[in-house]
């Protein structure tokens, strides 16, 4: 029986990461519709947030961008009022499990860094003295 770990997981678990990559990057667009803002400041909160949700469609530096996410929805908890908090509280735990697992096979992350799998299979151990 063989073994591997995956850097990039494909198949079932890929697709997984994918749906939450494309589920989670429209979060950007409602963290920043949350606090009233100047419209010179809530230009420049959506141009991050088209970036952000650009980098989680794509998968590329998908770690780096769902952590900005996280720390994006944490600071929302603030502004934020009941039901709004349970939400933000939920997606806070979405992307800190996206900033851990990463992107998945099907993204520019594994294209970039290579789509690798380990095989790790045992072999018995040596007799020895079958010369």
């Amino acid at each position: 029986m063989s073994h591997y770990v995956g850097r990039f997981p494909d198949g079932a678990a890929g697709l997984g990461l994918l749906t939450v990559r494309l589920c989670y990057a429209p979060l950007a667009f409602g963290i920043v519709a949350l606090p009233p803002m100047t419209t010179a400041g809530a230009m420049v909160l959506r141009l991050v947030a088209g970036m952000l949700a650009l980098l989680l469609v794509a998968g590329f530096a998908t770690r780096v961008a769902a952590f900005v996410l996280g720390v994006a929805v944490l600071l929302a908890l603030v502004v934020s009022t009941g039901p709004e908090r349970l939400l933000l509280i939920g997606h806070a735990g979405g992307c800190a499990a996206m900033a851990l697992l990463g992107a998945g096979a099907y993204s520019i992350d594994a294209r970039r860094h290579g789509h690798r799998v380990i095989h790790l299979t045992t072999r018995p151990p040596d007799r020895g003295g079958g010369d």
